[in-house]
């Protein structure tokens, strides 16, 4: 079951406990969620499509009979439920991968990690 907010004011819920049925022990607390938990069942079956397809949008187009700013906008509402836990402020990989395929130098570089830093 996926309940990621409350069904009578749709307010984000908090995980508070967990427990094991086999041995019967309870965990409570404050318990973070994990960006998976805030994906709908349809959503799900959406990524599910799109990695299936290798993300050809026109075959997830095809399959589904939705036209392409529908798709891109099923798209941007899953990755607004990722962003929500992601800080690419802390990610420099990117900018990384730029300097190490020779699109920038190190002065380009670091001026755009210091940027990152900075919002």
């Amino acid at each position: 079951m996926n309940l990621g907010n409350c069904p009578v004011c749709k307010g984000e819920l908090e995980i508070r406990q967990y427990h094991c049925p086999k041995c019967e022990i309870s965990f409570q607390g404050s318990f973070s969620r994990n960006w998976l938990e805030g994906i709908s069942a349809s959503q799900m079956e959406f990524i599910k499509l799109f990695l299936l397809v290798q993300g050809n949008l026109k075959e997830v187009q095809k399959r589904l009979g939705i036209s392409y700013p529908t798709i891109k906008n099923r798209l941007a509402q899953i990755n607004s439920i990722i962003i929500k836990e992601y800080s690419p402020a802390d990610d420099y990989a990117d900018i990384l991968a730029d300097l190490e395929e020779g699109f920038i130098d190190v002065d380009e570089a670091l001026n755009m990690i210091n940027k990152r830093r900075d919002k």
